[in-house]
């Protein structure tokens, strides 16, 4: 008897509402949300196609190109950079483009005040969009598109890279990445509509480029140098650095690129905590 009131009184506990307290109220629950919406659905394995059409096709292309005609680069390995550049590229548009409606499309259509009704803190809500997206991004963006990269590096192009290395330079894309995601929720919450969300972030992107041959000084600084070699530069970019086993001079911009990131969260928290919905 006593055993059976055990069990059911276990079960029963196991039925109670999480709520929480403080700033992480909800938050739990928020995360498992945005985690089921990228695993428990089409999401995950469309996004992975996705970005392995925009992204690595066209290094399989290109080294297909490469295992015919051996002289049209330097070495087999250059063609990596092939794949750090479009990944350097298309990685934060396609994040600015996963992220315009995160925080501002909820916004719009009445969605936010909803789930803040719930046992949820504001907190708790853009957090669970940081972690969550952040966790789906790092899946189907970088890892995956990072495997299906090594494949082809080692069965087209003919080459072993060492794969500590590669995984340090897909962490250095997932940095980059970041910063964009983080940027684009921190522009959600300040905005009520899509248009700066989304433009904002690519015009960033794109504007290196032309800072970078106005002003070479500043290439060393610009989050694109993570990923992508900059106008007038030499030196390669950090994740092919790291691909390749390359001697790196500093991490400084990697730092100070996810210093960036959290800033705009924290920017992002303090807005949002202070709207009406």
């Amino acid at each position: 008897m006593d055993a059976n009131l055990t069990q059911h009184g276990t079960g029963n506990s196991m039925m109670v509402m999480k709520t929480g307290s403080g700033w992480s109220r909800g938050l739990d629950n928020a995360v498992r949300g945005e985690l089921k919406e990228w695993f428990q659905t089409r999401t995950w394995w469309s996004q992975v196609l996705i970005w392995a059409a925009s992204i690595n096709l066209i290094f399989l292309i290109v080294s297909l190109s490469v295992r015919q005609n051996p002289g049209e680069m330097n070495s087999p390995t250059e063609s990596l950079m092939i794949f750090n550049i479009f990944m350097g590229l298309v990685g934060p548009i396609g994040v600015s483009i996963v992220m315009q409606s995160a925080v501002v499309g909820e916004k719009k259509s009445g969605t936010a005040a909803w789930v803040l009704s719930k046992p949820i803190s504001r907190i708790s809500f853009i957090l669970s969009k940081v972690i969550g997206n952040s966790l789906g991004i790092a899946a189907t963006m970088v890892l995956a598109q990072g495997i299906i990269a090594y494949l082809i590096a080692y069965f087209v192009v003919g080459i072993t890279p060492p794969p500590l290395g590669f995984l340090a330079g897909l962490g250095v894309h997932l940095v980059h990445i970041f910063f964009y995601l983080t940027l684009t929720l921190m522009l959600g919450a300040i905005f009520e509509k899509a248009a700066p969300v989304i433009g904002i972030p690519i015009a960033f992107l794109f504007s290196q480029n032309f800072l970078s041959s106005a002003f070479p000084k500043l290439t060393p600084f610009m989050p694109q140098s993570l990923a992508m070699p900059g106008n007038n530069s030499s030196e390669l970019p950090l994740a092919m650095a790291l691909m390749t086993e390359s001697p790196v001079d500093t991490y400084l911009l990697l730092i100070g690129t996810f210093i960036a990131s959290l800033i705009f969260i924290g920017i992002a928290l303090w807005v949002f905590q202070r709207q009406e919905l």
